[in-house]
């Protein structure tokens, strides 16, 4: 049983060692921050305005994994071969009436929809395992109204 314990110890130290490694070389080649704007979509549609990512926060200060929200990407994988409108590809954010008669498939093949479910998703996600932390649910916790055009404010 002894012998086996210095193994054991070996064994989480190059884990230990390996992971600083990954982070280290991962967070620099990271983005501080992303600005999603959408000059492809009706204004008219976008009621809650632009939003700015803080990408390295999410990844270095949450511990968020790419391939949490970049899910076609293998574990441990930093660079994107593809974007998410290769998949999502139809345009705008549907919703209300114009959604009633889709299915989460349908809807999940617009762009701003899968976008919003990714990241509503994991906030409502963190918020269910911890009522205390401050989490942005709501739209302008995240959108920025003072961006929009004048007639949408």
């Amino acid at each position: 049983m002894t012998a086996c314990r210095p193994i054991f110890l070996v064994s989480i130290f190059v884990v230990l060692v390996a992971s600083a490694v990954v982070s280290a070389v991962t967070v620099d080649e990271i983005p501080d921050v992303f600005d999603y704007t959408f000059e492809d979509v009706d204004p008219i549609k976008i009621y809650a305005g632009p939003v700015t990512f803080a990408h390295r926060r999410h990844t270095s200060d949450h511990q968020i994994t790419c391939n949490r929200c970049h899910h076609t990407l293998n574990e441990g994988d930093t660079a994107m071969q593809e974007h998410c409108r290769d998949c999502h590809s139809e345009p705008g954010f549907v919703r209300g009436r114009e959604a009633e008669d889709m299915d989460e498939e349908m809807l999940l093949e617009h762009y701003l929809n899968a976008l919003h479910a990714q990241c509503i998703g994991c906030h409502r996600e963190l918020k269910m395992k911890d009522r205390q932390r401050k989490i942005p649910l709501g739209c302008t916790e995240c959108h920025d109204r003072s961006r929009l055009p004048s007639s949408n404010r």
